[in-house]
């Protein structure tokens, strides 16, 4: 009978233990899951933040439909400028001076001039020269840097195409057509939305947005935990999108105060479509 008593006592201990080690390490598992699921979230909300600022660069508003998106990060390729030959300050002054004559401006008179355009100019007379011949306008450039050499031979742009897909994420395997997908979220995808606000000077401020909410991608790691976190993230107004609640009409419901009834619902999202916040993250 003792001996029986002092198995009991000795399960039960270890019970005890046990319960006390996993009420101690639940909570430690759960971050460290939630930890490299949300960063796995917000490295892809930030890729598709990047590929929309390219779209809005290229077409001038953004686009709320993932395929537009893939097929233009698929399609669309950017110019590269190789260059051979680097014009030093001096050589920019006496291209500067060039610009001044053509535009029949004073000596001393201020004058923009960018790199680019300093390079389109030298490309007009090296290609005026091999017209006429006289390349005594480019040799005089020339010997301004002695050590980048003769204009004539050395200067050079070449124009190459690259992939946006390599440019933005360094990667010619990036998995794009996977960008719509919400890791560890079982094939749900992220809300995309895009929409415009009036400025005040009379204009349009395109705006975008692009989440996903937390039940899609951390459920089912421990719901007690989940539920702990959830709680504790509903304090964060920024961490929140809030859901209209709607009646038996379909309208949006209020309360005694006249205040619209709301849902919380937490999520990760890049950008905003109600309010401008310069395409920022609800994380950082």
């Amino acid at each position: 009978m003792k001996n029986l008593l002092k198995v009991l006592l000795g399960v039960i201990a270890i019970t005890l233990i046990v319960v006390n080690v996993r009420s101690i390490l639940s909570p430690i598992e759960f971050e460290a899951v939630r930890v490299h699921r949300d960063s796995a979230v917000i490295a892809r909300l930030i890729d598709i933040k990047n590929a929309q600022v390219e779209y809005k660069g290229q077409y001038g508003r953004y686009t709320n439909s993932f395929d537009t998106l893939i097929g233009f990060l698929k399609n669309y390729k950017l110019p590269v400028v190789k260059k051979a030959y680097e014009l030093n300050d001096m050589q920019l002054e006496s291209v500067a001076n060039i610009k001044r004559k053509k535009a029949k401006m004073k000596e001393d008179a201020e004058v923009s001039l960018t790199v680019d355009e300093a390079d389109k100019i030298i490309l007009d007379l090296i290609a005026k020269a091999k017209e006429d011949g006289n390349w005594k306008e480019i040799d005089e450039i020339s010997v301004l840097n002695k050590n980048e050499g003769s204009i004539r031979d050395n200067f050079h742009r070449d124009t190459m195409w690259v992939s946006l897909v390599d440019t933005l994420y360094h990667d010619p395997n990036y998995p794009v057509d996977s960008l719509r997908y919400i890791p560890f979220g079982n094939g749900e995808e992220f809300t995309l939305l895009a929409d415009s606000v009036p400025t005040k000077s009379g204009g349009q401020q395109f705006l975008f947005e692009a989440r996903a909410d937390f039940d899609q991608y951390l459920k089912g790691i421990n719901e007690q935990e989940y539920n702990n976190y959830i709680l504790g993230i509903k304090k964060n107004v920024t961490q929140v999108r809030r859901e209209p609640v709607l009646d038996e009409k379909g309208e949006p419901k209020y309360d005694e105060n006249n205040e619209e009834v709301v849902t919380l619902i937490p999520c990760r999202r890049v950008g905003n479509v109600k309010e401008p916040n310069n395409n920022a993250g609800n994380w950082e």
